[in-house]
């Protein structure tokens, strides 16, 4: 039998700790001290334990449906505990080549509920999607609730942490809003490459991408959701209706999340992406003034350099506007630069790549009346994708044929070895 079980929540001020134990047939999917923590900026000592373990469950519970296991708890939120069922299915509905299976054994279900103070909480990271959601809800006065979830068993220094954190305070700031903040090793406490190794080709997704992101951002909300009083949780989307893009966090399952009296809100999946670019761009373009867009979430400013960064640079040239406003250094020969990254990167786009790309050049030629001139971009509205990718790859492989080779070689030789040991 396959079990979770956890031992002990431990409070201290602002931060929690959850110690489990998983049956041994599960430990190979955890780090070696089975320590999930959250740190937050408020004190939560007097937020009820049913409430606070849902960020326990809700990181544990998708390795459970896929691994027929069984979740033991000593409390939990009935309301939490209810739309379970609900997310299961979702899960199952995105992906129908596996089982989701598991349980959940519960001593106690309690029934906490609140009249909410604060109407909105909206996750934000300061990226684009972030600051659409805050542009379509900023007059409901929103928490911004920004989260860091890769610090190991110990809150380190991290100079990526400390500039989100940083722009978010500035940002709240300037529209006299409140944050919260939270630091956590949810990213971390797991070891997603052997779940990826067991799991992933029947998924065709990652563990993180495809079962556990949207979880461990929303649940790690939750306490202080709870404690604020908060009506609904506003997490932007990041893909859009149409996408066909099997995700974590999308509407069908975020929207079930059900705590307390409070619940979640998936935004803005009728907007793609360019869509999204225009709402934020014509907003602040409209108050007149810049804003700086978090695209590189793991540097600690934009690159310029990077698929998605030089994707939403473009969109905001298409929008006829000065990506230099929005948080962006780029080169002088912006055209050199992009199509320098093209040849050395298209083979690596996959097909939602493509289709990203694609609804820029598509917006570029309706808008090229507003578009500076001086960035160049005839060529690229007759830049084909499809096209340029297939040649790129043919061509790589062709250069690359013999060291392929050796390291699919050496790839096969190390399983074989670790699977003997």
């Amino acid at each position: 039998m396959r079990s979770i079980k956890l031992d002990d929540i431990r409070v201290d001020n602002n931060r929690v700790d959850f110690f489990f134990t998983p049956t041994k047939n599960l430990q190979k999917y955890f780090k070696d001290n089975n320590d999930l923590f959250i740190e937050y900026n408020h004190d939560i000592t007097d937020i009820p334990k049913s409430i606070l373990v849902i960020p326990f469950l809700a990181n544990i519970i998708p390795l459970t449906w896929i691994t027929d296991s069984t979740i033991k708890l000593k409390e939990l939120d009935k309301s939490f505990y209810e739309c379970l069922t609900g997310l299961k299915e979702s899960y199952q509905d995105m992906f129908p080549n596996m089982d989701f299976k598991g349980d959940i054994e519960v001593e106690k279900l309690v029934e906490n509920t609140y009249e909410p103070i604060h109407e909105v909480a909206s996750l934000f990271s300061g990226g684009l999607d972030a600051i659409t959601t805050f542009i379509r809800v900023k007059d409901k006065k929103p928490l911004l609730i920004t989260e860091f979830g890769w610090h190991d068993s110990e809150i380190k220094n991290s100079e990526v942490w400390a500039a989100d954190k940083e722009n978010a305070v500035e940002f709240a700031k300037k529209y006299r809003l409140d944050n919260i903040l939270v630091q956590s090793n949810y990213g971390n406490f797991v070891n997603s490459s052997k779940i990826d190794h067991d799991f992933a080709k029947r998924l065709g997704d990652s563990w993180w991408h495809g079962l556990h992101h949207g979880l461990a951002i929303i649940s790690a909300a939750i306490p202080l959701a709870f404690k604020l009083k908060v009506g609904c949780i506003y997490i932007a989307s990041s893909h859009s209706h149409g996408s066909e893009v099997p995700c974590a966090s999308n509407p069908i399952s975020d929207n079930r999340i059900k705590f307390a009296s409070g619940r979640v809100f998936h935004d803005g999946f009728e907007l793609t992406r360019q869509a999204k670019t225009k709402v934020v761009v014509d907003y602040f373009s409209s108050i007149k003034e810049s804003v700086n867009i978090r695209v590189c979430f793991k540097n600690k400013e934009n690159c310029c350099n990077c698929e998605k960064c030089l994707r939403t640079i473009l969109g905001i040239v298409a929008e006829g506007k000065e990506p230099k406003t929005f948080g962006f250094d780029i080169p002088e020969d912006f055209s050199s630069h992009l199509q320098n990254f093209l040849l050395n990167n298209i083979k690596y786009f996959t097909k939602t790549n493509i289709m990203f790309w694609n609804i820029i050049k598509q917006r570029i030629s309706e808008n090229q009346d507003n578009i500076s001139a001086d960035f160049k971009l005839d060529w690229f509205l007759n830049y084909d994708f499809v096209k340029e990718r297939k040649f790129s790859l043919i061509n790589y492989r062709v250069t690359q044929f013999f060291p392929i080779i050796k390291r699919r070689i050496g790839n096969k030789l190390s399983r074989k070895l670790e699977s003997h040991y």
